[in-house]
């Protein structure tokens, strides 16, 4: 595969991994109690549709026509990472306040977004298989959406930010879609 091709898959990847915005927005703005419910029953969908995949044969083809560039090696006969992201954020819903939850989403689906198509497309500094240029960008992203959802908590931000940088970047036996929001949480749960 070219490096042209493999951007080209990361970016159909992180598309569909942006989409996931509808998370951090519905914990932000929609009502008690369904700013919790929403994420766990979008859990349990893709749980199913999961599920649905990997027990029919017939199912698994359509699944890998459509979407197999997009997967990772082993989420071709496995559960795919998405609900890692759609997990955190049911937890993080019904766990912690709705701007702090929003933003420990929002440092995931953006910041991840943000260091993987730009590392990628740019990345020349490496350490670990991540680029410095990538953690930048993870950086300035996860700052600039908690500035946006915290406004007035800029040193919770920045050292939220950097967490979820350091935690994104560092080869964790975790998967980052998990430990990205929870790491960020757990800073702004401290200091705010």
């Amino acid at each position: 595969m070219t490096s042209t091709e493999a951007w080209r898959r990361e970016v159909g990847r992180k598309a569909v991994h942006v989409s996931m915005m509808v998370l951090p927005l519905w914990i932000y703005f929609a009502p008690p109690p369904w700013s919790a419910r929403g994420p766990v029953l979008a859990f349990l969908a893709l749980l199913s549709v999961d599920v649905l995949r990997l027990g029919s044969p017939a199912v698994h083809r359509w699944f890998e026509v459509r979407i197999g560039a997009y997967l990772r090696p082993d989420e071709h006969r496995g559960l795919i990472r998405m609900h890692w992201l759609s997990g955190a954020a049911a937890l993080l819903a019904m766990a912690a306040p709705p701007a702090v939850a929003a933003l420990a989403m929002a440092d995931l689906v953006f910041g991840d977004a943000a260091a993987a198509l730009v590392g990628r497309r740019w990345g020349r500094r490496r350490r670990g298989g991540k680029s410095l240029e990538g953690s930048a960008a993870c950086f300035a992203v996860c700052v600039a959406a908690g500035l946006l959802i915290l406004p007035g908590a800029w040193a919770a931000v920045l050292v939220s930010a950097l967490v979820a940088t350091g935690i994104e970047a560092a080869p964790l036996p975790v998967d980052d879609n998990l430990a990205v929001p929870l790491g960020a949480a757990a800073v702004l749960l401290w200091m705010v």
